[in-house]
């Protein structure tokens, strides 16, 4: 097993939980040549890149070091038959994925690139949170909107946020990420209040598991750089990572939907490298994003050129 190590810059802070620090991951190259990638958002639950790493060089990884190994044997698969992975499915389309910084300017460049719905990530400072929303919404009126908190406000803060949008506001939003830790007795007692739920890391040290016993369906984002299953209504998106872990999660999307009715896919979140300062690899797929990811070709993933000239250190 080889690594390579690389650092991604944002562009601005990425979430309530995570500032505008560079990140840094690895992408991995197994003995059969097949890639993965693996970074971690310690803030957010997941051990550190050390212990991921540590726990593959023991032949006991962990839930991502697992996934981004799982990623790269079929990756290799793939490339070891010279076929690419994409071949034959179809990416489902995306939502804009928008930063805490993100600007009434942005949100009307992303509406002429073909977008109408806008994930936001939200702080907990609710006046500024509810006036920042209405001013992006207001810049697009036909947009629904995805909101995430990563579970920074409490209970009975989150029925004060929704009790503070105007009705004709609350009518757009497609459903709200994470607003509290999750248990069933708060989170039911949100779904009575009306507020139309979606869940991902449920509470910051991520122990819960999948939420099953409210009485109402709620929306399961699902990233398949951490999950392998998809309990619940499935959402995929990437884990704001490697443009390489950005096209497992694409692909991750493409089989899951494979062969279902195009009304039954919901708009996932897959486009996500434009957070980040462009590299060589987003750069391929492109400054310019739109609900369409833009699939670079090649064998397995892609990336063939970049993937090799990269530099390979023994794990």
């Amino acid at each position: 097993m080889f690594y390579s190590p690389y650092t991604l810059v944002p562009c601005g802070a990425l979430s309530a939980r995570s500032a505008a620090q560079p990140r840094h991951g690895v992408l991995l190259r197994n003995d059969e040549g097949g890639y993965g990638c693996l970074q971690t958002w310690p803030e957010l639950g997941d051990p550190t890149l050390d212990e991921e790493l540590d726990a593959i060089r023991d032949g006991k990884p962990l839930r991502l070091g697992a996934r981004a190994l799982k990623c790269a044997m079929l990756d290799g698969e793939a490339r070891a038959k010279k076929v690419n992975m994409f071949d034959g499915y179809t990416v489902p389309l995306s939502h804009a994925t928008l930063p805490v910084s993100a600007t009434p300017f942005m949100v009307h460049t992303l509406h002429q690139r073909g977008f109408r719905t806008g994930k936001l990530k939200l702080l907990p400072n609710l006046p500024a949170t509810i006036e920042k929303l209405m001013n992006l919404a207001a810049m697009v009126p036909e947009w629904k909107w995805r909101l995430d908190f990563n579970a920074t406000l409490t209970p009975e803060g989150s029925l004060e946020f929704w009790d503070m949008l105007p009705e004709a506001m609350r009518k757009r939003i497609d459903f709200i990420e994470d607003p509290c830790p999750y248990t069933v007795e708060s989170w039911q007692m949100l779904q009575d209040a009306g507020l139309p739920l979606g869940y991902d890391i449920g509470s910051p040290d991520a122990t819960c598991g999948v939420p099953c016993c409210t009485s109402k369906p709620m929306i399961r984002v699902v990233k398949p750089a951490r999950d392998r299953t998809t309990e619940g209504v499935p959402v995929f998106t990437s884990y704001m990572d490697h443009p390489l872990g950005q096209l497992w999660a694409a692909w991750c999307a493409a089989r899951y939907y494979h062969g279902k009715d195009p009304k039954d896919v919901p708009l996932c979140g897959l486009v996500t490298h434009h957070v980040y300062r462009m590299n060589d690899f987003s750069e391929v797929l492109g400054a310019a994003i739109y609900p369409s990811i833009n699939l670079p070709g090649g064998t397995g993933l892609g990336f063939d050129e970049l993937l090799a000239a990269q530099e390979w250190k023994t794990l």
